[in-house]
């Protein structure tokens, strides 16, 4: 099979069939035959298929084995693109670059990836050179997730004289990505102040919830500050806070959510619609969970 489209469209079968018809732990193994295809529209769809199983089907006691299978699929790759732009490449790389680096640095916490990001970052702080655009996120992410309270600070203050609308966003994002609850808290503290405009803030928790490790702690902002928030936030942007709960993938969390949001939310305008919608995002991915967490654990057992 050398034709492109045939690829793709094979790799797209699979992504298709894990919803129902073929078990996620076979798709994983499949995945190798194309992680390494020399197109970015195969890589990419391989990516999406395996590259953020660790949200909800990769139980704790085997993400280390879950981050060496990632590693030993994409880390190849992602050390020859590297973090920056190259002279000379071709499009390709330079639009697959943001998505496998970033699997390799965030997935798979390649130490020597987040090696980089870290000295990356302290360096883009400095002058504001070194890191394209494209990668900034990517590279202040990374380094948030392993960073300390100086590094929080620094991004802080950066933040703050930031008149690029996009990067203060990546930037105030970062700050909702450290792993310390300590230093969470003093970045939700943010949240409630005057310091950037609300629907700017809000990026902040938003960042703490699309990761399993520190969900919890950005819904427990929400509902314990849910008065202020709503009273601070524009309307069409208050109608998202429900939103604090979409990661969850289980029936408690759902209930939960439901019994927390569903009162309040009829007061905000068009809040209801949005639990809607983040009770039946819970409700999916707990029926995807039991049904693909056994076969990716049988695969990861044997990997």
């Amino acid at each position: 099979m050398d034709a492109l489209p045939e690829r793709v469209g094979l790799v797209g079968d699979i992504a298709a069939l894990t919803n129902g018809y073929m078990p996620m732990g076979e798709a994983m193994a499949l995945a190798p035959k194309f992680a390494h295809d020399p197109h970015r529209e195969v890589v990419t769809k391989t990516l999406a298929i395996v590259g953020t199983l660790d949200e909800h089907l990769v139980p704790e006691a085997f993400m280390p084995k879950y981050r060496r299978y990632i590693s030993d699929l994409f880390q190849v790759r992602a050390e020859q693109l590297g973090w920056k732009d190259r002279p000379g490449e071709d499009d390709d790389s330079r639009l697959l670059r943001p998505a496998i680096v970033g699997v390799v640095a965030i997935r798979a916490e390649d130490p020597a990836f987040i090696d980089q990001a870290k000295k990356l970052a302290w360096a883009w702080l400095d002058d504001r050179k070194g890191v394209d655009t494209d990668m900034l996120q990517d590279v202040m992410i990374t380094a948030a997730r392993h960073g300390d309270r100086a590094l929080f600070d620094r991004i802080h203050d950066q933040a703050k004289k930031e008149t690029d609308e996009l990067v203060r966003g990546t930037l105030l994002a970062a700050l909702g990505a450290f792993r310390d609850p300590a230093i969470l808290k003093a970045a939700y503290a943010i949240v409630l102040t005057d310091e950037f405009q609300p629907r700017e803030s809000i990026n902040v928790f938003f960042a703490t919830s699309s990761f399993a490790d520190t969900r919890e702690l950005a819904y427990d902002f929400v509902k314990q500050n849910w008065d202020a928030l709503v009273a601070k936030l524009p309307t069409d942007f208050g109608a998202y806070l429900p939103y604090a709960a979409v990661g969850f993938c289980d029936a408690q969390h759902r209930a939960d959510a439901e019994a927390f949001f569903k009162d309040r939310v009829t007061k905000v305008v068009g809040a209801p619609r949005i639990l809607a919608q983040v009770l039946e995002s819970i409700s999916l991915c707990a029926a995807n969970k039991e049904a693909n967490e056994p076969s990716v654990v049988e695969f990861l057992t044997k990997y």
